[in-house]
């Protein structure tokens, strides 16, 4: 008899365990009549903004609007350049090319981290933007940033859709640079009932040109002022994600729980996990090992043997993707290469039973001993 599968996701459990409270929030904000727009998306805009330390968040259909939004409101477009990291979601580049724009792909640290190093060799006279990723729960480091994208006067997109509730010292992700972009999918820590995102900012004019972006161009005074979209986030999925905000923590502090445990099988084999870097406080949307490439898929079939599902976050640098032509193919971005080849991702998330994690360390550590 096969063993019992380890869920990736934890959808069906969180639902058995919140399922109710969550569908009283649906009625509550369905009763109101306010399908759009309902009072509560002004109180989860204001939490987000509190959370992260911005002045605005500006709610929208997805993270993926949420990253073309953030280019557009800056009127990014045509005959622009956006540096971005080579390894990450395709959310990340293909808003640049639905601006109209050139993503400039750069390579990726040890850590998967956007390299300012290839950043810099990559800047060139026609780049407006840098899109900087905070890749599995864990953030670059804010000032390093900061002060590369003012010295290049370009427009810092932070892309923190994995990293709701991580830190770096005092900075909070969702607090980087000229915009944030949050993501609220349903793999993501804190997910709506479908698909969410967010914009946060601290420049009041930028924030009032996202709302009118996400709202057909619509401004306050109910004109349509310029071509907008269709991008609100229901005023159900609000209630839904103010509900998990309150949860969020002990969820958190479960996956970094969950993650110790990992890390300690680990010791002695010849995996290794994607680094917590000094000084970070790494929230663990994804728990991440790097398996020599030769062994990866032995050690996938060894675990799903064992009740144990993985994923690849991610198979395929970006600029390999078809979508981006010619121009991605000839990107020089060696560390995102080896790091496709390497990655594995466990199951993380709240509901794992203790008994389940025991199961997929000893799986592992099984595995990769004959890796």
């Amino acid at each position: 008899m096969s063993p019992a599968e380890i869920p990736f996701f934890a959808g069906a459990r969180e639902m058995a365990a919140h399922g109710d409270g969550y569908l009283a929030a649906i009625g509550a904000a369905l009763v109101s009549g306010r399908a759009l727009q309902g009072p509560q998306v002004a109180e989860l805009e204001a939490r987000l903004a509190g959370a992260c330390g911005r002045a605005h968040a500006v709610t929208v259909g997805s993270g993926t609007d949420a990253l073309f939004f953030a280019l557009a409101a800056h009127g990014i477009g045509p005959g622009d350049e956006v540096l971005v990291p080579a390894f990450s979601f395709i959310a990340t580049a293909s808003c640049i090319v639905r601006a109209g724009a050139r993503p400039v792909f750069v390579d990726v640290d040890d850590a998967g981290l956007l390299d300012l190093e290839s950043a810099a060799a990559a800047c060139g006279t026609r780049a407006r933007a840098l899109i900087a990723v905070q890749l599995y729960g864990q953030m670059l480091d804010p000032a390093a940033l900061e002060a590369f994208a003012r010295e290049r006067e370009l427009v810092l997109v932070e892309d923190a859709a994995q990293a709701f509730g991580a830190a770096t010292g005092k900075r909070r992700a969702g607090s980087v640079g000229r915009v944030s972009c949050l993501s609220f999918d349903p793999t993501k820590t804190v997910s709506a009932p479908g698909s969410g995102g967010a914009v946060l900012c601290d420049d009041d004019a930028l924030a009032e040109r996202l709302r009118r972006l996400r709202w057909h161009g619509r401004d306050a005074a109910g004109a349509f002022a310029e071509l907008g979209y269709n991008s609100q986030l229901p005023t159900a999925a609000a209630a839904v994600l103010l509900r998990k905000l309150e949860l969020d923590a002990e969820w958190t502090r479960r996956r970094r729980e969950v993650a110790a445990h990992y890390d300690a099988a680990l010791d002695g084999t010849p995996a290794r996990a994607v680094g917590v870097l000094p000084g970070r406080s790494h929230v663990f949307h994804k728990y991440v090992l790097r398996v020599p490439a030769a062994a990866r898929e032995g050690v996938r079939a060894a675990l799903a043997a064992q009740g144990v599902t993985t994923l690849v976050h991610y198979a395929v640098p970006l600029p390999r993707q078809p979508l981006f032509g010619a121009d991605g193919a000839a990107a020089a971005v060696p560390g995102a290469e080896t790091l496709a080849g390497e990655v594995l991702s466990l199951p993380i998330h709240a509901f794992l039973a203790d008994d389940e994690v025991a199961r997929v360390t000893t799986a592992l550590r099984s595995a990769l001993a004959r890796a």
